[in-house]
């Protein structure tokens, strides 16, 4: 049995409440897509977004440890690996109609880890792909701010906030248009929530959990034989993973899970659903 660990910075660039979930510019809730800035897409983004705000954490989530029945292998070869969600993945709560805050599923769920000439991806097989989402919930939110301090290396989402507006009030004048409006209209958001005593900075404490079954068929390149484990798979995996750590300047958290290769996932029975059947 393999536990491939993971963690990273994610970007997710979505219009918040009271803002219709599929809002591209945001109007009245705390995210907005400034003056320059591409529409919001909504979209879970483990690798090389296509765009994002300066000074914000370099998104990227990697294999960081890896355990073979349950003992560490420091030399493994899938360290480093990078992790990622194929297929356009979004926090499916649709202002309530599939979710209710805070139990949003993740939706299309489509895992890969990659390095050199390895691959691998498998998917979530839901009972009902017509509406997937009653079991792929979160279990709510809940405060960890030991645990995210621990993953992020910030102490104090608010000292990083301070930084960055007068990195940013350095730089104004030397932009040229359309950042300069782009960045003053950042700067209002910035210096509003830190004279609010924080404001949104209050979410980088809290996280979301998951856990799903991966049970698609495997897709697998392994030339090495690094990861047997995987190979002729049909028993599904879990994933365990949670979000945290929202920084709601640059729209990016933290993501740490552990994926489990070679053993049946643990049952599901006795765990309630959160939400009835919400089907449009």
């Amino acid at each position: 049995m393999i536990e491939l660990r993971f963690s990273g910075w994610f970007q997710c660039r979505l219009a918040t409440d009271p803002d219709p979930y599929d809002e591209p510019r945001g109007v009245s809730g705390y995210v907005h897509a400034y003056v320059g800035e591409p529409d919001l897409d909504r979209t879970v983004v483990f690798q090389d977004p296509p765009f994002s705000r300066r000074l914000g954490p370099p998104v990227g989530v990697v294999v960081d440890r890896v355990h073979d029945d349950g003992h560490p292998v420091p030399d493994h070869p899938l360290l480093g690996a990078r992790v990622d969600l194929l297929d356009g993945p979004v926090f499916e709560g649709r202002n309530g109609v599939i979710a209710d805050d805070g139990l949003e599923p993740v939706h299309p769920f489509v895992l890969q880890i990659a390095k050199d000439g390895f691959t691998l991806v498998r998917a979530i097989a839901p009972a009902d792909p017509g509406y997937p989402y009653p079991e792929l919930l979160a279990a709510g939110v809940e405060g960890a701010p030991e645990e995210i301090q621990e993953a992020t290396g910030i102490p104090d989402l608010l000292a990083v906030w301070r930084e960055r507006v007068a990195e940013l009030h350095r730089d104004l004048d030397g932009l040229a248009e359309p950042e300069r409006t782009g960045t003053r209209e950042r700067l209002a958001f910035l210096e509003g929530q830190l004279a609010a005593g924080g404001g949104t900075a209050r979410f980088f404490a809290a996280r979301m959990r998951y856990e799903y079954e991966l049970g698609s068929e495997v897709t697998l390149e392994d030339p090495e034989g690094w990861l047997p484990e995987a190979a002729g798979a049909e028993a599904p995996w879990p994933v365990r993973f949670w979000f945290g750590g929202w920084d709601a300047d640059v729209l990016c958290g933290f993501a740490r899970g552990t994926l489990v290769v070679g053993a049946p996932p643990a049952s599901r029975a006795g765990r309630p659903l959160r939400v009835t059947d919400r089907r449009p």
